[in-house]
């Protein structure tokens, strides 16, 4: 029982009665307000609820819950469960949407990856129809040799005048005429078939020697006096064989057309490698040079500056040096004319040798 309150309060009324003034009525009498005091322990002990007990009842003693205690921390909890759960919700979702993007994105590649096969093969295809003429030209002439050392070695029995030695010289003639007729019917098997690149240890030497024998003759009925510096020692690449043709012979027929408007001693077309850092190509011809406002977009798709061009042929090229991880771009000559630069990474197994370019080699002639 708290009694002081109750005190205070009689012993103020009775200060107030005693001074009062005569003829002054009584002051209002007041009734104590005792409050009822329970122990909450007692409580527990007898199994008795709080919520039974009378309003302003005093409970001492009495253990707050731990809602009442930790409320706030409760709360804030529960708010940051909250917000992890929405945010792992988020990242599950975005997480799928990425997969799905990654998917798509992996469907378009591939899509994109048969497109360019399909456009490479086309553009070979185009290739071999271009070089048509040349290449009935370079069967002929085998095929018109071992003809002809066929009716020498006819006649020779016809007169019973064989002369061992020389039947054996045409015999070998015979052979090596069939041999090369072989390997340009294997050429333009390996031009127009379509497979999946085969990446090998290539000289780019090699590379350069054999797309300039394929174009001897194209080169030759077009009037072009071509010439080959080598360095040495060759630069090795990591390439598929018959893309890397295709990228030459593109670039050879391209800078042969540029020089048709010249006459015919001034055609001069020079191709060159390097190994420096990287396998360097560079073709260099004498004609009209590029544009400077078709530099920038000589390898989109569809822009050409030929009248009956098609704009593809480039674009085919720089695909096929980019998947090789590669780089083609053109340059101006300060003379006349313009090159075209093929850059490539050397092989990891091959150290980049430091080299000089030759001097020029006239192309050899049959």
């Amino acid at each position: 029982m708290q009694f002081a309150d109750d005190g205070m309060r009689t012993g103020g009324l009775l200060v107030r009665v005693l001074r009062r003034a005569p003829g002054e009525p009584m002051p209002a009498a007041e009734v104590a307000a005792t409050p009822l005091v329970v122990d909450w322990r007692e409580l527990q002990r007898w199994g008795l609820s709080a919520d039974r007990l009378p309003p302003n009842t005093e409970v001492l003693f009495r253990t707050p819950s731990a809602w009442e205690r930790y409320r706030l921390t409760i709360l804030a909890t529960l708010g940051v469960l909250l917000l992890q759960s929405g945010l792992l919700v988020v990242l599950l979702l975005e997480r799928r949407e990425r997969r799905r993007t990654r998917a798509a994105l992996r469907e378009i590649e591939a899509r994109a990856a048969e497109q360019r096969s399909e456009l490479t093969h086309l553009g070979r295809v185009a290739l071999v129809g271009e070089l048509s003429a040349t290449l009935a030209h370079e069967m002929k002439q085998p095929l018109g040799a071992i003809l002809a050392n066929a009716r020498v070695a006819r006649h020779m029995l016809e007169r019973d005048q064989i002369n061992m030695a020389e039947l054996r010289e045409i015999l070998e003639d015979i052979a090596a005429d069939d041999r090369r007729a072989g390997a340009v019917i294997d050429h333009v098997r390996s031009l127009v078939k379509k497979e999946d690149p085969e990446r090998e240890l290539l000289s780019v030497n090699d590379v350069v020697r054999e797309v300039m024998d394929l174009m001897r003759s194209e080169l030759q009925h077009r009037g072009v006096i071509a010439s080959i510096r080598l360095s040495e020692p060759a630069p090795m690449v990591l390439a598929d064989r018959v893309e890397l043709q295709q990228v030459l012979v593109n670039l050879v027929i391209n800078a042969s057309d540029a020089m048709g408007e010249r006459r015919r001693g001034e055609r001069l077309l020079v191709i060159s490698t390097a190994g420096d850092g990287d396998a360097r190509i560079e073709v260099q011809d004498q004609g009209t040079g590029i544009p400077n406002d078709t530099l920038s977009s000589i390898f989109d798709p569809f822009v050409t500056t030929k009248r009956d061009g098609l704009g593809l042929g480039l674009a085919i090229c720089r695909t096929i040096i980019t998947e090789h991880h590669g780089r083609m771009w053109p340059v101006n000559n300060p003379d006349r004319g313009a090159t075209m630069i093929v850059s490539l990474p050397l092989a990891s197994a091959v150290p980049a040798p430091a080299t000089e370019p030759t001097t020029a080699v006239p192309l050899r002639t049959r």
